[in-house]
């Protein structure tokens, strides 16, 4: 699929095709706070019962899965890219007031402290070990889309570019 990044219109392809007209499915798209050279990616996609968009990120639940395909490659418009799937994860949107890590919110870290609390967060939460980790100054992807084991709840797959 074509990923979109529309930053002064963040859920414009929520429900909308490729050229803009009103698909419910949409295309995935980049997160708008996300530029070209944020620490993550974040992209979001439907999960569609049809079986399209982010459907499939579900197959990640499975360590099986994970071990037939433990890379994603993802490719922009200025660069290949192949990411090594670092973890998949089960997670919701949080209140405005809870106090806690949102992944939701991590598209450029601080400093390494804060990279190694996300790294943290995501191994500690997920599914299974995938044996890859990362460090400050490495580029990662979280694919995000819904699921439903809680209210407003998101399964995410994150992985570190190779």
């Amino acid at each position: 699929y074509p990923v979109m990044h529309t930053p002064y219109d963040p859920e414009r392809y929520l429900h909308a095709d490729f050229e803009g007209n009103y698909s419910f499915a949409g295309v995935p798209f980049v997160d708008a706070a996300c530029d070209a050279d944020s620490d993550n990616l974040l992209i979001y996609g439907h999960n569609m019962l049809d079986g399209s968009m982010f459907r499939s990120l579900m197959r990640y639940r499975d360590k099986t899965y994970w071990q037939a395909h433990p890379t994603i490659c993802f490719d922009t418009l200025y660069e290949e890219g192949e990411y090594e799937v670092l973890a998949a994860v089960y997670d919701r949107v949080y209140y405005q007031n809870e106090d806690c890590f949102k992944f939701y919110q991590f598209i450029d870290a601080e400093d390494e402290a804060d990279f190694d609390n996300a790294i943290s967060y995501f191994k500690e939460n997920a599914l299974y070990d995938t044996g890859v980790t990362a460090a400050y100054g490495d580029r990662l992807i979280t694919l995000v889309t819904c699921a439903y084991h809680v209210q407003d709840g998101r399964f995410i797959v994150v992985a570190r570019k190779k």
